[in-house]
């Protein structure tokens, strides 16, 4: 089984901006759903977190794969050949622990918020890349998540960005997803 792969890093924390590149080894034949939650348990109130997403596209290798959005929280990718990656930008800017948040001090997020849920394949296992923001002013930042560490020489440590190239987290299922 393939795992959904997500990679989050803060790339403009001074504009609040956090870059989600999601892998998807076998997407949907006739095209890959993809949507945000309008709401999380616990918080019954409608959150649209869809509206923070500032820009998307998606590719197959080296082409292009057109993205329909069907309505306020969801796209289709076009069929395509191979694997799909999607990436994305979300505006971070809400100091509740139910979206996300980020700035030249911190950044927070809550799954349900900025990973897109991959229809079809919600009993995968999902890994997390999280990425430092660049730059010499962020050298201190450190992540702290109740995510288990991934396995192996290339896995995440707490409360550190871990080795290079492997800062995988592993859940088993969609972050942020209850049920």
């Amino acid at each position: 089984m393939s795992a959904v792969r997500y990679r989050i890093t803060p790339i403009h924390p001074e504009a609040h901006l956090f870059e989600v590149e999601l892998d998807i080894d076998k997407p949907a034949a006739d095209g890959q759903l993809l949507s945000l939650p309008a709401w999380i348990p616990g918080s019954y109130m409608i959150r649209e977190f869809a509206r923070h997403i500032v820009r998307i596209d998606a590719r197959d290798g080296v082409r292009a794969v057109p993205l329909t959005k069907l309505d306020k929280h969801s796209w289709r990718a076009a069929p395509c050949d191979g694997a799909l990656r999607v990436r994305y930008e979300v505006y971070a800017w809400d100091l509740s622990v139910r979206a996300a948040h980020l700035d030249t001090t911190h950044g927070f997020f809550n799954g349900s918020s900025v990973f897109l849920m991959v229809h079809g394949c919600e009993q995968q296992p999902c890994e997390i890349d999280i990425r430092p923001p660049a730059g010499r002013a962020y050298k201190e930042w450190r992540v702290a998540t109740t995510l288990p560490e991934a396995g192996g020489r290339s896995g995440a440590k707490r409360h550190g960005f871990g080795v290079p190239g492997g800062q995988l987290r592993r859940t088993d299922r969609p972050p942020g997803r209850d049920g």
